[in-house]
């Protein structure tokens, strides 16, 4: 019930991201309004995360989430009332709400749920099913908006978005323990995760895998559209999607057995190699396949090993703000990365920005791999 509420949830959040831009044109906005609409989405789930990933802690995650996939399942239904930019902009910032509060509310569920020892495990699971909204998502939507129009699509995702809801509905979850911080403000709780100093290499790390992560996403196909233009880009994203899924076990598994240190540095090592490699597409357009793998192995191990590592230290009664932290840090440095490569498109190019941004992932991941390990060594101490 679990795996299909967050299947059903992350195809529609996929779909939304992709397709509201082209929605937006489609009613008369102007590119700049297009692009408005997804930034204020952002914005708006990193504001509210910084007060609601702090009440999940203190309240259980399960009646937020309960209210967050609520604002996805309903969205649509405003723009079929009103099919204008006002509307859409104002429904972009209700349906942050879910973003907000879902992705690190399915991370704190799993944690919560999963047996002892098998969080990274679960974790790995759990990211199969996100993947798979990833690949079903936006090719549903597209298919049914050509079919039958994007009013078709807003009903599709409203149903959808309804079965997500009652399937989260009926999971068992662990009841919430009674705690003396319950009247704690969200400003202390966040200081308090805060205060935990093993979390700041992650952070780091989770912030250098979102900046490449976001390259990757936005600027792949105009990469290999340039560089490789006898290979489709199609391609590439399918790879990428189903490497993630069958990597997704693997990882959770191995980072259970030998430990989340010695499989997350790894792991940001291989995402720096995969995006270096993508310079050498011009010489060696056949790369594109290889690149995909390696990507796909980098994104969705760091993605995985380093949320897992994050709940490992973060204190129960603190988990979700911790996690909430990692989600606001990953929408950051997501449109700090789209940003960056979108000027770097315009100046040096993007074969040099991935270069750059491969080598210094690769350089980086050594030293705050010291760190974590003398963080570590002070925490046993």
């Amino acid at each position: 019930m679990f795996y299909g509420s967050v299947f059903f949830f992350m195809a529609n959040l996929f779909a939304a991201i992709a397709i509201f831009p082209a929605y937006s044109l489609a009613i008369g906005s102007t590119p700049f309004q297009a692009g408005l609409q997804n930034t204020a989405f952002g914005i708006a789930a990193v504001l509210l995360r910084l007060f609601l990933g702090p009440v999940m802690d203190r309240q259980g995650p399960k009646t937020l989430m309960l209210l967050g996939i609520f604002s996805f399942a309903t969205t649509p239904l405003l723009l079929l009332i009103s099919p204008s930019f006002n509307m859409l902009l104002a429904a972009r910032i209700y349906q942050a709400l879910g973003l907000a509060v879902v992705l690190p509310g399915i991370s704190t569920l799993v944690a919560e749920m999963a047996p002892p020892g098998r969080i990274g495990t679960y974790l790995g699971s759990t990211r199969i099913f996100i993947n798979l909204g990833l690949l079903a998502g936006p090719s549903s939507a597209l298919f049914i908006i050509v079919e039958s129009g994007y009013n078709q699509w807003f009903i599709f995702s409203a149903f959808t978005g309804m079965l997500s809801l009652a399937l989260l509905a009926v999971v068992k979850t662990p009841a919430v323990p009674v705690r003396a911080e319950k009247t704690v403000s969200s400003l202390n709780q966040i200081k308090k995760a805060l205060s935990e100093k093993q979390i700041y290499p992650i952070i780091a790390a989770i912030a250098i895998f979102s900046f490449t992560y976001s390259a990757v996403v936005s600027f792949t196909a105009i990469h290999i559209e340039t560089a490789a233009p006898g290979y489709e880009a199609a391609y590439f994203f399918i790879i990428l999607g189903l490497t993630g899924i069958i990597v997704s076990l693997a990882v959770g598994a191995l980072s259970d057995h030998f430990g989340r240190r010695r499989v997350a540095w790894p792991m940001l090592t291989v995402l720096g190699t995969g995006s270096a490699l993508f310079y050498f597409l011009p010489s060696w357009p056949a790369l594109v396949f290889i690149c995909a793998v390696i990507l796909g192995i980098g994104i969705q191990g760091c993605s995985l090993v380093f949320a897992a590592w994050l709940i490992d230290i973060s204190k129960p009664g603190l988990r979700a703000t911790t996690i909430s932290i990692q989600e606001n840090t990953i929408d950051i440095f997501f449109a700090v990365g789209a940003l960056s490569f979108g000027l770097a498109a315009q100046g040096p190019g993007l074969g040099i920005a991935f270069l750059v941004t491969g080598i210094s992932t690769m350089a980086l991941a050594l030293p705050l791999s010291r760190k974590s390990a003398d963080l570590g060594r002070k925490q046993t101490h």
